[in-house]
């Protein structure tokens, strides 16, 4: 069962910082930090997301994009590392998300 745990961390003029811990169970396989514009509270920028290696390729940041849209509208910055890019395409091509 994964399992997604919000966590609050600063907060400025501009924006409100998050970081989230994801867990398969009890073991975290990864974590994701976002932020919300004070302009607009009802979206959120993801700044990165990160699994453990030996996690990667099982769908948990795929869920993480899930997790943050089920209360969120996504805004995407558009910067990724090569296989980040490949792994957004992926999203766009199976309608996980849309631009």
């Amino acid at each position: 069962m994964i399992r997604f745990e919000h966590i609050f961390m600063e907060g400025s003029p501009n924006k409100d910082e998050y970081h989230c811990n994801i867990y398969n169970w009890d073991v975290q396989v990864g974590y994701c930090k976002y932020y919300k514009s004070n302009n607009n509270y009802n979206s959120v920028y993801i700044d990165y997301i990160k699994i453990n290696e030996e996690y990667r390729r099982k769908g948990y940041a795929t869920e993480m994009v899930k997790e943050l849209q089920t209360k969120y509208t996504l805004l995407w910055e558009y910067s990724f590392t090569q296989l980040g890019r490949k792994w957004f395409d992926m999203l766009i091509k199976r309608k996980i998300v849309n631009l």
